[in-house]
């Protein structure tokens, strides 16, 4: 028996209109509808859907195809991805499809300011569902209407008001003095100079070594106790004869 091939199309999935059919909304905003499983056995719900579309600039694709990795998506075409409602009227066949491996593809489906929407509306700013924490991670903006894809690449100019010297205050002490005249209190007055000593300059790798200075030994430990040799051994010590072993 020869090997299944599995082959990836990028053809929608259903082309559900006649070429008689006139179509409501034609627009040049190209649209994806991305459909859940359940709806593919209700061609009356699909059909009423679609006929709110313009055949000409909206493709239909399976939700679960699209999971499955059998789908590709075009890069940078769409202006809208509606994510269809269940055939029960909720959401949790497409909640639970909409996974952060579905979302890596329709990012790059969308135009730069297109949208991410659901049909119902739940899929939105204030939504705590699990694909709409995933659209955030997947870097869509979230808005009222749905998930935004952002202009990464376009730089923002932020004006900057910059008001040097306008709403600068001004110091009320006035100028520094150099020299003061303080009155003592025996009626002499005596004038101090106000202005630092000048920080004498030092040439590049000379340095000065205070040797008054204890180097941080305390004053008791500093100096070793001099030792009189002659004190160590007694007159009798002295004169005693030396025991020579042999």
């Amino acid at each position: 028996m020869s090997p299944s091939i599995v082959t990836i199309d990028n053809i929608s999935d259903f082309d559900v209109f006649s070429s008689n059919v006139t179509q409501n909304g034609s627009s040049d905003a190209r649209t994806l509808l991305l459909a859940p499983p359940s709806i593919a056995s209700h061609e009356e719900k699909l059909r009423g859907v679609l006929a709110a579309h313009d055949r000409s600039v909206t493709d239909l694709q399976m939700l679960d195809r699209l999971s499955a990795g059998l789908v590709n998506l075009p890069a940078t075409t769409y202006d809208l991805i509606l994510v269809l409602t269940d055939a029960d009227g909720t959401r949790s066949e497409s909640t639970l499809l909409l996974n952060r491996d579905v979302f890596a593809k329709i990012v790059p489906a969308l135009k730069v300011g297109g949208k991410v929407q659901a049909q119902d509306g739940s899929l939105a700013q204030n939504s705590q569902a699990p694909d709409a924490r995933e659209a955030l991670l997947s870097g869509l903006l979230p808005a009222t209407d749905g998930f935004t894809k952002p202009d990464d690449g376009a730089a923002t100019a932020v004006p900057l008001k910059l008001g040097f010297g306008k709403n600068k205050k001004r110091s009320a002490a006035g100028p520094a003095l150099k020299q003061v005249t303080v009155h003592q209190t025996n009626g002499e007055d005596k004038s101090l100079n106000m202005v630092p000593p000048a920080v004498k300059s030092v040439p590049a790798g000379v340095g000065f070594v205070d040797f008054s200075s204890d180097l941080g030994i305390p004053d008791d430990e500093d100096d070793d106790e001099l030792i009189d040799e002659d004190t160590l051994l007694t007159e009798e010590d002295l004169n005693r004869p030396l025991a020579i072993r042999k």
